[in-house]
């Protein structure tokens, strides 16, 4: 076509003719996306195929790049990007200066909608919403064999009171419950917080577990003691598998007494999935259920994590991106196929998830959120001298016999920054 269009201009200047301009195809416009997927991983790949869908029928090119740091140092840095994701919503605060508005893009009352008063409330300061979220994921699960409870004649159970049953059957019958290794590294203790972030949400609701996370309700309070009693009660004698391995075994290879049937249950979030087939076992062999709630009243509650995107810059094409990625059409190309990538707009249509276990989390979560009882991690909304701090310290003791929990929720009540 070019050499066409070239031999059509020369042979026009020969005869005097006039040459008619040739229309160029207007250049898109370019959005940029920074956010914590390593490029090439399957989160990264499915994300950029997402946004390639969005490209397509917008005529905007979408250009991702992976970063990992806190929003403000971009927002303040040379060149910050259009569009920032942040696994973190409270890190949106401090760059909150730079952020947009996203009720300046999409309806405040259709994210509320969407994605419930809770998540919204997340990231939003004096009133100005400054991220939506992309992402959820839930760790109010217990993973287990089917065919292990089924030889066995075990029940699902229906209620806490019933899992503490099934435990005591279990050990009756010679078998190990639980299978617990809880080390992370310098992280270790975050798996024995979720234990009692679960029992807390479970037995006393979402507006005190809200409390504790500000600390109007504080550690010593009876109702939080109660949740670390519960969460002894589920590490004593005879309930956990290599009890005395605990802390010391990193707690992805809990796959392999599971696997096996050293032990019959292991409390683990949704992307506990992607460890199975890495050490040799089918996926399919393993199924979850939700953990079950102490209080009736909040059988609905779970709580997980999730991601966040804010916008940096306000034109019309970046709008439109916004838009779609707070929309329910947002995940339906690519990362509904993505195991554990959950969406948390509850508009989002459940059937559309590529297999049974994930949309089993989503509809978990979905219903969590519509009823107002979706929270996320605790100890990471604490300060990080007591989330990642004296909190996750302070169950590595208990677990080792080191201190009492009155002297760990003393100690952490004490650590609060003032």
């Amino acid at each position: 076509m070019r050499r066409f269009l070239v031999v059509l201009f020369a042979a026009a200047l020969l005869v005097g003719l006039a040459v008619p301009a040739v229309s160029a195809a207007p250049i898109p416009e370019t959005v940029t996306v920074a956010g914590p997927f390593a490029i090439g991983s399957p989160e990264a790949e499915a994300l950029e195929a997402e946004l390639a869908a969005f490209t397509t029928e917008n005529r905007v090119e979408v250009v991702f790049e992976e970063y990992f740091g806190d929003p403000v140092d971009l927002a303040t840095g040379p060149e910050p990007p259009d569009l920032v994701i942040t696994p973190q919503p409270a890190t949106l605060f401090e760059a909150a200066p730079y952020v947009v508005d996203l009720g300046e893009f999409v309806n405040e009352r259709s994210l509320r909608r969407d994605f419930g008063d809770y998540l919204i409330d997340l990231a939003s300061l004096d009133g100005v919403v400054l991220g939506a979220p992309i992402k959820v994921d839930l760790k109010s699960l217990v993973w287990y064999k089917p065919e292990m409870f089924a030889a066995n004649g075990y029940a699902i159970p229906q209620t806490f009171t019933e899992l503490v049953a099934l435990s005591d059957q279990m050990v009756a019958n010679g078998q190990n419950p639980w299978c617990n290794y809880i080390g992370s590294g310098f992280a270790t203790g975050w798996i024995g917080t979720d234990w009692v972030e679960d029992l807390l949400l479970s037995t006393d609701g979402p507006d005190v577990y809200d409390q504790w996370i500000d600390h109007t309700v504080v550690f010593q309070d009876p109702r939080v003691e109660e949740a670390f009693e519960r969460f002894e009660q589920m590490i004593g004698p005879g309930y956990v598998y290599d009890r005395g391995n605990m802390t010391s075994i990193d707690f992805v290879f809990n796959v392999l007494p599971l696997g096996a049937g050293d032990c019959l249950m292991h409390k683990q979030a949704s992307f506990f999935a992607a460890f199975i087939p890495a050490f040799g076992f089918d996926l399919a062999d393993f199924a979850t259920f939700k953990f079950p709630a102490v209080n009736s009243e909040f059988d609905d509650s779970v709580f997980g994590g999730g991601v966040y995107v804010a916008a940096l810059n306000e034109r019309p094409e970046v709008r439109q991106l916004v838009r779609f990625m707070a929309s329910r059409q947002f995940g339906r190309e690519a990362l509904a196929d993505v195991g554990g990538w959950l969406l948390p707009n509850v508009r989002f249509d459940l059937n559309r998830y590529g297999d049974d276990l994930t949309r089993s989390f989503a509809e978990v979560v979905q219903a969590a959120i519509m009823a107002g009882q979706y929270r996320f991690d605790a100890s990471d909304l604490m300060p990080p001298v007591v989330g990642s701090g004296e909190f996750w310290f302070g169950m590595r003791d208990l677990v080792d016999g080191v201190r009492t929990i009155p002297q760990v929720l003393a100690d952490i009540d004490a650590a609060w920054p003032s």
